[in-house]
């Protein structure tokens, strides 16, 4: 399923589990081994921080978008933009995009990396699991995080299978492929410009100026896998993912951390509580774009510094769809638990339903912001 269906089905999916979990809060005492209200009220707090998460970043990225399309289509941006306002200044973008375009053009992008914000993963368990009465070892990142998806500044051999990680300020040597700008000969089709004439294929056996389908020797600026027998020093600066034969330090997941080890008896998930304010908070790259071709006006230097900004909307909207889809299923969840610790959390109760609300609201925005942000790049790109 496409990212853009993915949160667009967040809506229903998000009312109908609020709806249905806060009438089944109503109903009926707990039962033995389900959570007690200390770990219900945990959760009830950590789930509250990811939807305030949730609404924060909703209304950040309405404002990123609007101000992107709004330059592409030379209008003057709404200061807090409505739904309704994203999508009608984004079509404006699109079409300024295709009125501007007279012939073909090349769009590279460097492509921008996030992380989450651990820090915000960790703070928000830690408080969660206290208010719970659980015992649980946090961890670090390094061991939280999928090995495929750890990079570091690696002192030592970045690994065989694994990546330099340059950006467009900071080309690192490559002999593998790269994601990004290729500056060096290229092994496969060359998205940009070769020294010599392109094959049938647009293979390119000279030096490519932009992005290589298959291997990159040469400057990377962007991700060069290593394929080169024994591994490669990333240069200062660049970092490691995927593999550090040496001493690796600085650890960032750029995929959501795994849940803590926690004793057996808890009937509390913190950790998925939690991962809303990571991955909504995370830090992102900016993504870098070269723009060659037959265009008109200034759509050029308009598209080089709006089209980052949309990208890294779909970027981060990558790394927290399924959490945003997580938000709504465990609110349904601890609804459902409220049982007969309903008058104990009390206002709680009340604050929680509220938050479900807000979160319902905040998913279609986020839906309609990414969608928008999709539709104007891809127009960009198809020339």
């Amino acid at each position: 399923m496409s990212q853009k269906r993915k949160l667009s089905s967040l809506v229903s999916t998000l009312a109908l589990l609020a709806v249905s979990g806060l009438v089944a809060a109503a109903c009926g005492d707990k039962k033995p081994g389900e959570a007690s209200c200390a770990e219900i009220g945990a959760r009830v707090s950590a789930l509250s921080e990811s939807a305030a998460a949730l609404e924060d970043v909703a209304a950040s990225i309405k404002v990123d978008v609007v101000g992107a399309c709004a330059r592409i289509a030379g209008m003057t941006p709404v200061a807090n933009p409505t739904d309704e306002q994203v999508t009608s200044t984004c079509n404006a973008a699109t079409t300024a995009i295709n009125a501007a375009i007279t012939g073909n053009i090349r769009v590279t992008v460097v492509p921008p990396v996030c992380t989450v914000d651990a820090e915000a993963q960790f703070g928000c368990e830690a408080d969660c699991y206290a208010e719970a009465k659980v015992e649980c070892d946090p961890g670090e990142v390094d061991v939280r995080c999928d090995p495929g998806e750890l990079s570091v500044t690696c002192n030592g051999t970045c690994e065989v299978g694994a990546s330099c990680q340059g950006s467009a300020e900071l080309a690192v040597d490559c002999e593998g492929k790269c994601e990004g700008t290729c500056q060096g000969t290229c092994e496969g089709k060359c998205d940009g410009t070769c020294s010599v004439a392109l094959g049938a294929d647009g293979s390119c056996a000279g030096t490519c100026s932009g992005n290589c389908s298959a291997k990159c020797e040469g400057e990377c600026r962007g991700s060069c896998e290593i394929t080169a027998t024994g591994g490669v020093q990333c240069e200062a600066g660049a970092r490691c993912k995927g593999g550090c034969d040496g001493t690796a330090t600085a650890p960032k997941c750029e995929a959501n951390l795994k849940p803590p080890a926690c004793e057996a008896s808890a009937n509390v998930d913190c950790s998925a509580d939690c991962k809303g304010s990571a991955s909504l908070n995370a830090e992102c790259t900016p993504a870098t774009i070269d723009v060659v071709g037959d265009l008109q006006g200034t759509l050029e230097a308009d598209l080089k510094a709006a089209l980052p900004v949309l990208i890294g909307v779909t970027a981060k909207a990558e790394l927290a769809g399924g959490v945003v889809a997580d938000i709504g299923r465990n609110m349904g969840q601890v609804s459902g638990s409220f049982g007969s610790c309903a008058l104990e959390l009390g206002a709680v109760a009340g604050q929680f339903t509220a938050a479900a609300s807000a979160s319902v609201k905040a998913a279609a925005s986020v839906s309609v912001s990414v969608e928008a942000s999709a539709s104007v790049s891809g127009s960009a790109t198809a020339g």
